[in-house]
């Protein structure tokens, strides 16, 4: 459906509907990606660790039940950035320490 006007709007509904499907058992991840998902990018935070990790593993659930698989993960936090590759979540390799470049 790409190149017809409508697609941006389609796309978008597709993932508000598997996004809501999954609120009340997902509610951190659900309004993560509600408030930081963009285009096909999502850019947030979390306190720590484990929060981080569980806010990962449950919006890839979410995106997964829509057939769209959340890539790239990264993060300044090594700990986390091996625990997403031992997880199989695809990770973002930096190339220095100050290499992410969001716009």
């Amino acid at each position: 459906m790409f190149g017809v006007n409508v697609s941006p709007f389609l796309l978008s509904a597709t993932i508000k509907y598997h996004i809501e499907k999954y609120r009340e058992q997902y509610p951190a991840a659900t309004e993560m990606l509600n408030t930081f998902l963009y285009v096909d990018d999502v850019i947030s935070g979390a306190e720590n660790i484990s929060q981080a990790l569980k806010l990962s593993k449950d919006a890839d659930t979410i995106m997964k039940s829509a057939s769209m698989t959340l890539r790239k993960w990264n993060s300044n936090n090594q700990t986390l950035m091996r625990t997403w590759k031992g997880e199989g979540l695809e990770i973002h390799p930096r190339h220095s320490e100050d290499s992410s470049q969001i716009l």
